[in-house]
């Protein structure tokens, strides 16, 4: 399946567990240490004063920029990389490839700490889902880049956005990709523009990889799919789209600012990627035979689900709450959620009742998107709360009943999902050689075909 590159996708270790922060930034050092062609300099500093080093690293006349943990619990790209950097100077990769690289190894070093708790045991889903810890959308870098779009705009980029910005803006650039990852699905891809060989390519990284091509109900409800598994990568004016559609002011909605990639194709009309491979997956979630259900009603059903969880940690934030000395990370990201669902099930329910497709019977894989996943998904709030519980320097009965109750919420739930959903851990070896080998792909696709056909339309600023 990669013929230019089978050596390189076979070689990659069978990792146990995920790097951390210290981990990391002890393995550039050695890098710069061995290898003085090597450059670093500091794209700037986190909000808790951390460096963020770019590691440069020559090869060829064209320029890829890889950030890695684009979201703090999303680590499968801090293997990508460490496997990926030791190719790149060890090797004639970089090329084989015709590229040289802007690396930031971890955007997010601060949000990393927080979910170093669960690094040990990846493949623990109640364990992830109670330890993990992902930011409320506007303290997430990712989504603070500056946009104006009809009546909304938002011009405040975190220091990590800015970091991003001045490794975008630097030279001109060909591709840029965020090393995501998803939680529980079956693996997809965002790409920046269609390009039928390169569909074929991703899609055939799956195959080799035996990973499940996710067939259910997209992550986004407005997103374009160019085929199955890979969709058109969307940014905040969808967001703002999709809200108006649907009945819902998007200037109330919506919170922070356009993605990473957005920015970057803004900059320099470069290509994107994200290769969203799961920690978490199964057979059903690419599964096309008939699910007995309608799509709509599917959908609907797993609203349900949702407004009753959002209704039992809404009860039980509000007793929390009462007791805690202070905001916490955890707070902040169960606050935005809580804030936000009653808008976003409005919208989604709308797009029910006006969209005739939802009409068709679902598939398999939509129904156990709707009705599996989803919940799956939603019960990382449920781990928001106990973390936030458990953060308190001043423990009492209340929050250890509160801490208690999650507890036993996530470790029954995500039991008997995973049983009746057949959802099971992803290796991490597969996760890295999927991200990796995407990569690989579409450097291939962008040196050979897309630079050609679209020249850089416009400047960094300054």
């Amino acid at each position: 399946m990669f013929p230019r590159y089978d050596d390189v996708i076979a070689a990659v270790p069978a990792y146990e567990r995920f790097l951390s922060v210290d981990e990391v930034e002890a393995s550039t050092d050695r890098l710069l240490a061995a290898h003085p062609r090597v450059e670093a300099w500091s794209a700037g500093m986190s909000r808790a004063g951390h460096d963020l080093r770019c590691l440069e690293i020559g090869g060829g006349p064209l320029r890829a920029v890889l950030i890695g943990v684009p979201h703090p619990e999303e680590q499968v790209g801090t293997l990508v990389l460490d496997y990926l950097l030791e190719s790149l100077v060890d090797t004639d990769l970089a090329e084989r490839l015709g590229f040289s690289f802007s690396v930031v190894r971890v955007i997010d070093p601060d949000g990393m700490r927080l979910n170093e708790r669960w690094f040990d045991e990846p493949g623990d889903a109640a364990g992830f889902l109670l330890r993990q810890y992902r930011p409320a959308f506007v303290d997430q870098f990712e989504w603070t880049f500056p946009i104006e779009y009809k009546n909304y705009a938002f011009a405040g980029p975190l220091p990590e956005a800015r970091a991003v910005m001045r490794v975008v803006d630097r030279a001109p650039l060909d591709i840029y990709m965020g090393l995501h990852n998803a939680h529980g699905s079956g693996a997809y891809f965002y790409v920046s523009h269609d390009d039928p060989v390169l569909n074929d390519d991703l899609a055939g990284v799956l195959d080799a990889t035996g990973l499940p091509t996710h067939r259910g109900e997209p992550e986004m409800p407005y997103l374009r799919a160019f085929r199955d598994g890979i969709f058109e990568a969307f940014d905040l004016r969808d967001d703002y789209e999709y809200f108006s559609r649907y009945g819902v002011e998007p200037a109330a909605a919506l919170q922070g600012g356009t993605s990473s990639d957005a920015y970057a194709q803004g900059v320099w009309a470069c290509f994107t990627l994200v290769a969203e491979v799961p920690y978490f997956t199964s057979p059903k979630a690419g599964d096309r035979s008939p699910g007995g259900l309608t799509r709509g009603e599917a959908v609907l059903r797993g609203i349900e689900v949702e407004r009753e969880l959002a209704k039992w940690l809404h009860e039980r934030y509000v007793q929390a709450a009462a007791e805690l000395s202070g905001a916490s990370p955890w707070q902040r990201a169960l606050h935005a959620y809580l804030t936000g669902v009653n808008d976003d099930l409005r919208a989604q329910t709308e797009m029910v009742a006006r969209e005739p497709f939802f009409a068709e019977e679902a598939t398999v894989a939509q129904l156990f998107s709707s009705l599996y996943l989803r919940e799956f998904d939603l019960l990382e709030h449920v781990g928001h709360l106990a973390s936030m519980a458990a953060a308190e320097p001043r423990q009492n009965d209340g929050l250890a009943a509160v801490r208690t109750a999650c507890e036993e919420k996530v470790r029954e739930r995500s039991a008997q999902l995973a049983s009746a959903g057949a959802i099971e851990p992803t290796p991490l070896r597969t996760l890295v050689q999927a991200q990796l080998a995407a990569l690989l792909c579409a450097l291939d696709a962008v040196r050979e075909r897309y630079r050609p056909a679209h020249p850089r339309l416009r400047v960094p600023r300054a």
